[in-house]
């Protein structure tokens, strides 16, 4: 179909006066301007020597007045004009020499400047209006991004008029009449009628175009090697837009060149043709009609975003949908769409955190070892390999042998997917070992934090094995361990309550951080929430009493930043109630103290109970400047 177009693009410059424009349209990457790039480099090659006027392509992009477009036009007339002028002489020469000169010019590139030239306005009209048998010789204007031109469409319209009506100029315009606003469409459809001859729709050439980008500079060997695979997954998205691929590949290339220190290893190629693969359909998925599912998908199970379960269900339910759609086609022995290396690349786009620390993971020497990695190839096993990698997959998790524990809930969903389907349903006595083992995963895990990141990484690992199914067994075993992870969390302490607790000269500062960091369990930071009302107070105090006197000063601006003291307050949102009855406590204890001490140790200690009594009243609701 384009090659058809080229031929009358051709047929079109041999018209010595057409009296009518072409239009050439498509979606937004669909490869208009790639196409008449590519055209004109060929048409380029046919043109006289003599001709002094050579195609001229200006985008239309964020251009608001037509002075901006004949400075759009002028520029790239310089180049071709002052070579000109050089080689025809008299006349050329003599009309240059009457347009108001300001441009520097360095003919034999000897760092000197020449001449100068400007064309104005007036100046440029009249160049293509001139009848000298060299300039009137195959003019070409050609004008892409139309609807993305921020000019009064009907201004814009009249003035590419006059160079197919006056001027008797070819012109070719590009653009997505989709875009248009209901008044552009309506004055656009008007000029159509009285200017464009022609109008072609340009179809996506998605094998010349990955040509075209994998011998740009500078080149990756890697997607060089690869443009049927790259083709092939293009055509997978169903995205006709050749952008995104071309970023898609552009950021894969980047990324493959970190990975150099891998490439001799025998499964370089199979891992970085999986990634490969994932970078162009989360680009185009993410770029596309589906960037707001991946987008939420990212902030629930990535950033801990909370949301509603029926919510989850559906991002689920979607996700599983394009699993299905992609996994069923094969690019290497890996998945084809894997959600949490979707997720990571997701993330970087973002971010602009690289992948690399996660792409390592493919070459970390324990990976084959671990049978996460091999559930995936497991559809493709033989059944009585199946059979026997299927009881080493529970074996390994009962033996606590699982590392981390998002790859503890993906084998469990694994298998409780492979349950529910009846495909190898779990014994009563394997689903008890199951149970028990998850807690014994919980033993050696203290900390509030520490606890919290564990069971966010489980769910994290149970989202990623995407399936529609309910899964109410695993819901059972599921349910054990996120009450164990509460209770252990109810029981055990953060590092806000360690720190007050264990307070030093070494560690006060450490509060200010502390005091902006997440919650354990992400729902905020501890700057909203109280914190005084889990630690021991009198251990508190004890450790204030050990402070020097620089410390003193550094836990009261704690105090003071907190609670935000120095300010007059709008509003206090923080949920701080609790901490009032312990920070009167903790000021009766201190108030105590203050008549035991002296000089710079008893100013000290009566400044925080100053700031004590300010945070106390702003926790009961007093916005004033405290």
């Amino acid at each position: 179909m384009n090659k058809n177009i080229e031929n009358f693009l051709n047929e079109y410059m041999k018209n010595p006066d057409p009296q009518y424009a072409v239009f050439l349209k498509g979606d937004w990457g669909c490869g208009k301007t790639f196409f008449v790039n590519n055209w004109l480099d060929s048409y380029k090659k046919k043109i006289p020597e003599e001709q002094i006027l050579k195609p001229v392509m200006v985008s239309l992009y964020g251009l608001s007045d037509i002075k901006q477009i004949a400075a759009a036009i002028n520029k790239s007339l310089y180049p071709i004009l002052c070579g000109k002028a050089a080689k025809v002489g008299k006349t050329l020469t003599k009309f240059l020499s009457a347009i108001v000169l300001k441009h520097e010019v360095d003919l034999d590139k000897n760092g000197n400047s020449d001449f100068e030239i400007e064309l104005s306005l007036d100046s440029l009209l009249l160049l293509f209006n001139s009848e000298d048998k060299n300039v009137k010789k195959g003019k070409l204007l050609i004008f892409d991004d139309i609807e993305r031109c921020d000019m009064p469409m009907k201004r814009l319209m009249g003035y590419l008029n006059y160079f197919v009506e006056l001027c008797h100029s070819h012109l070719i315009i590009i653009g997505d009449e989709s875009k248009m606003t209901d008044e552009q469409k309506i004055i656009f459809s008007d000029f159509k009628e009285k200017t464009i001859g022609r109008e072609f729709e340009i179809n996506t050439n998605v094998g010349s175009a990955i040509k075209n980008f994998t011998e740009q500079e500078p080149t990756n060997e890697f997607v060089r090697k690869h443009i049927t695979t790259i083709e092939k997954v293009f055509s997978m998205t169903n995205c006709q837009n050749l952008r995104i691929l071309r970023q898609a590949l552009w950021d894969f290339g980047r990324f493959e060149e970190t990975m150099i220190e891998f490439s001799k290893e025998s499964k370089y190629e199979h891992v970085m043709l999986h990634i490969l693969g994932s970078y162009i359909i989360s680009y185009c998925e993410y770029r596309g009609e589906n960037h707001n599912l991946l987008d939420k998908w990212v902030k629930y199970n990535c950033n801990w975003e909370t949301t509603n379960k029926d919510e989850i269900n559906m991002l689920k339910q979607q996700l599983g949908n394009l699993c299905q759609r992609y996994n069923n086609s094969s690019i290497s022995p890996y998945q084809t769409f894997n959600i949490s290396l979707v997720e990571k690349i997701i993330t970087e786009l973002n971010t602009g955190i690289s992948i690399k620390d996660f792409a390592e993971g493919y070459f970390a020497p324990d990976v084959d070892e671990n049978p996460c990695t091999k559930i995936h190839d497991s559809f493709s096993m033989d059944n009585e390999t199946f059979f026997v990698f299927y009881n080493k997959l529970i074996d390994d998790i009962c033996n606590l042998k699982i590392k981390g524990f998002k790859d503890l809930g993906y084998a469990l969903t694994y298998l409780f997917s492979l349950d529910f389907r009846k495909t190898k349903e779990i014994n009563e006595a394997d689903f008890n070992r199951l149970r028990d083992a998850l807690l014994n995963y919980l033993i050696n895990i203290t900390t509030s934090e520490d606890l919290c990141f564990a069971k966010l990484e489980f769910k994290s690992g149970i989202n990623s094995y995407i399936t529609n199914d309910e899964l109410p067994r695993l819901s059972i075993i599921c349910s054990t361990f996120y009450n164990e992870c509460e209770r252990k969390i109810k029981a055990s302490k953060n590092i806000m309550t360690l720190t007050l607790e264990k307070l030093t000269d070494l560690n006060v500062e450490d509060l200010f951080d502390i005091n902006n960091e997440a919650l354990p369990d992400h729902s905020g930071t501890y700057e909203m929430v109280s914190i005084f009302n889990s630690i021991d107070i009198s251990l508190l105090f004890d450790n204030l009493g050990k402070l020097n006197n620089a410390s003193l000063q550094t836990f009261n601006s704690f105090i003071r930043e907190r609670y935000k003291l120095s300010y007059k307050m709008g509003n206090w949102i923080s949920n701080t109630n609790d901490d009032i009855k312990p920070l009167q406590e903790l000021k009766e204890q201190i108030d105590s103290h203050i008549l035991k001490e002296q000089l710079m140790r008893k100013e000290a200690f009566r400044r925080i109970s100053d700031s004590l009594d300010g945070a106390i009243k702003r926790c009961q609701g007093v916005l004033d400047e405290l």
